[in-house]
């Protein structure tokens, strides 16, 4: 006899945006403002597709997976404050916008972000529908565009960095040698 236990669905709405960068669902948030959306426009014309710009609403599957979708009223749409409204499928064709998506990692978009100079960074992690996803605080004013940093953090998430245990090993061979 199998039992099978049903989980308690959760649902809720955060503003921000959501899209899907390489298969991965990228939810970014900031203050109003900051410009989430025109990072959006960036991913857009790169080949990637918007799930939600402005309001994205979440819930959990039977599997506990949070996914994220668009309220209906902005469904294919996406709002800059420069350009105004743009249709998705208008200018990007139909590929461009996309139902729904699981949600993997959280961006955290901020202004004048003051972080340590270390090898590593501590992971940051953000809470949506009581589950913890990776965050990533990245600061607008670094010169590296947005679009590299986020495209090179999901890759370092997927492989695994092992950067900092080499430069480690590295470390403590060239420390053996001066023995």
């Amino acid at each position: 006899m199998t039992t099978h236990t049903r989980h308690k669905q959760l649902s809720e709405s955060h503003h921000g945006v959501l899209l899907n960068i390489s298969g991965y669902g990228v939810f970014i948030i900031g203050e109003a403002g900051i410009g989430k959306s025109s990072l959006a426009l960036d991913f857009l014309h790169n080949g990637h597709s918007l799930i939600a710009d402005d309001y994205v609403d979440f819930k959990t599957n039977n599997q506990r997976a949070v996914l994220g979708h668009c309220p209906p009223m902005l469904t294919g749409l996406l709002h800059t404050r420069e350009l105004g409204l743009i249709s998705l499928s208008e200018h990007f064709g139909s590929m461009a916008w996309q139902a729904d998506i699981q949600l993997d990692y959280v961006i955290h978009l901020q202004k004048n972000l003051v972080s340590p100079s270390s090898l590593s960074i501590a992971p940051e992690r953000h809470t949506i529908c009581e589950q913890l996803f990776p965050m990533l605080s990245l600061d607008l004013n670094n010169p590296a565009t947005v679009t590299n940093r986020i495209n090179t953090w999901l890759s370092m998430q997927v492989k695994h960095n092992t950067a900092v245990v080499t430069l480690e090993q590295r470390q403590r061979a060239q420390m053996g040698t001066l023995q």
